[in-house]
């Protein structure tokens, strides 16, 4: 078996999780209210322009303001839902990655 047969192993291995699915499931929620994506859409447009415009500093203090633009959006339940299953699926991707490192760097 090659490399990339055993990449796409682990990614449906990684779609099985707890993580990936409750992550998916509140993606789906958001893409069925329009009004919520829409508004996350822009935030999350808004952002990654600020951080390709500005050096890091500056960039940083334009998204803090930003986000307190945003707060309304990020008090509603299922976009709170939805950023804390990202950022739970985020370690479990971090803590996959340190696996692999560690398995290299035997």
């Amino acid at each position: 078996m090659n490399i990339n047969q055993k990449a796409q192993e682990l990614a449906k291995l990684i779609k099985t999780t707890d993580e990936f699915q409750t992550m998916n499931k509140y993606k789906r929620e958001i893409e069925k209210n329009k009004n919520i994506k829409r508004q996350l859409d822009n935030y999350l447009s808004k952002k990654d322009k600020i951080y390709t415009r500005y050096k890091i500093d500056e960039a940083n203090k334009r998204v803090s303001q930003l986000d307190k633009e945003y707060s309304k959006v990020f008090q509603n339940p299922l976009v709170e839902n939805y950023f804390k299953s990202t950022q739970n699926f985020n370690l479990l991707m971090q803590s996959i990655y340190k696996s692999i490192e560690e398995e290299l760097l035997r």
